[in-house]
């Protein structure tokens, strides 16, 4: 059993009214071997209920083997998220460009809230106030949500790892979502066919065609960056979209000689997509200017080393450049903006949404259905008249039956 006793002159009968803090003492699990811990609380009766709470609390623990050294609760959140990467990665459950992927996140949406506090002192309320405050700086549903699954795992692995004796995640009940993963995107996201070209113009001339890959079909920036002319086939007019540009390659860093992963989002098979004329003109053009490299025929390359891949972060600089030159900055577009053009393009000219959730490589047809479904042209004039011809024809059904009687 655990002890509640003060460490100070005053007599026993005085410790309820002497100024000195309450002392809970136990050893930890193992008999006389478990090591002897102490923690301290207020003076007077308030602190002594705390300590009496907490004295009770380590017994149970021990008596049902969930003990956690609380020294354990005091690292920091990026100490244990280290942890937690490099256990991934030493199991194999993580390629060099997810590690670099992670630490992005991390950087760029944890240190701030997380990082420097003891992870034992982090709580449901903090987990949730760190998601407002992704809201508030403008972030998608998805992309929260997304990472709050990763927090879940760092939490999960610390609970079963016994350095926090509860996981908070599990109050916070980061996995089911508040808000939708996917919101329709606003027309406003959808550059016009003008905007396209002048983003086209203002780009640099080597990366021009990458511009009609998104915007003429449909392809990811990870996708448009990987493409190579061994995967064109021109008697059928497909491309065959099953690689993508990854953030860590040969050179040893995020940014600093990429790498193409053989996979893609949502499948590791790929997808096929159609090449359009303004696409395969562009492709034409840059394969009779720049030529390609490497044994598949790739059609961009490092511009600082040879017979490297061209780094994202590179592209990302030559796209903002474009965006300002072209006068644009105000419309804020990224590369995605391109594959919202080609969506609803293709959804002004009839195409059905399964087939265009085909070519844009879409996990679900849902995820297609909820973010363009309403750019289909007439859309709410035809729910409009759908809902008054079913009033209009029961009318017509309950005066068919007013007449017979």
């Amino acid at each position: 059993m655990g002890a509640i006793l003060k460490r100070c002159d005053c007599a026993v009968t005085a410790w309820e009214r002497c100024p000195h803090p309450w002392v809970v003492r136990w050893r930890e699990p193992g008999g006389r071997s478990g090591r002897q811990r102490e923690k301290s609380f207020e003076k007077g009766a308030t602190g002594k209920g705390l300590a009496e709470k907490w004295e009770r609390k380590v017994e149970r623990s021990k008596d049902t083997g969930s003990y956690i050294d609380p020294q354990q609760s005091k690292r920091t959140f990026s100490d244990v998220w280290d942890e937690w990467l490099n256990a991934g990665s030493d199991e194999g459950q993580l390629a060099d460009s997810s590690r670099v992927q992670y630490r992005s996140i991390y950087a760029n949406h944890y240190a701030e809230w997380f990082g420097a506090r003891p992870i034992g002192s982090i709580s449901a309320s903090d987990i949730t106030k760190w998601a407002t405050w992704q809201k508030e700086k403008g972030y998608k549903a998805y992309g929260i949500h997304t990472r709050k699954v990763v927090l879940a795992s760092v939490f999960k692995y610390a609970w079963e790892a016994e350095i926090i004796p509860k996981n908070p995640c599990k109050k916070a009940d980061p996995r089911k979502r508040k808000d939708p993963a996917y919101l329709p995107i606003d027309p406003s996201e959808v550059p016009t066919t003008g905007e396209v070209e002048a983003i086209y113009d203002s780009i640099r001339p080597y990366y021009r065609s990458t511009v009609w890959s998104m915007a003429g079909c449909g392809m990811r920036v990870g996708e448009a960056l990987a493409v190579c002319d061994e995967k064109w086939n021109r008697e059928t007019g497909f491309f065959a979209v099953n690689a993508q540009l990854g953030s860590f390659g040969k050179n040893e860093g995020a940014g600093r000689g990429t790498a193409v992963q053989s996979e893609v989002k949502w499948s590791r098979m790929g997808r096929k997509v159609p090449v359009v004329d303004v696409t395969r003109e562009e492709w034409d053009t840059h394969l009779g200017t720049y030529g390609t490299w490497g044994d598949e025929g790739w059609f961009y390359e490092s511009e600082t080393y040879a017979e490297r891949f061209p780094a994202r972060s590179t592209f990302a600089s030559r796209w903002n450049k474009a965006i300002e030159k072209a006068g644009l900055e105000d419309r804020k577009f990224t590369p995605k903006s391109l594959r919202h053009y080609f969506a609803s393009v293709a959804i002004g000219a009839g195409v059905p949404l399964p087939e265009l959730a085909v070519w844009m490589g879409h996990a679900s047809s849902k995820t297609t259905e909820t973010v363009y479904v309403h750019l289909l042209p007439g859309a709410e004039e035809r729910i409009k008249g759908a809902v008054a011809l079913a009033v209009a024809r029961d009318l017509s059904e309950a005066l068919g039956r007013v007449r017979a009687v």
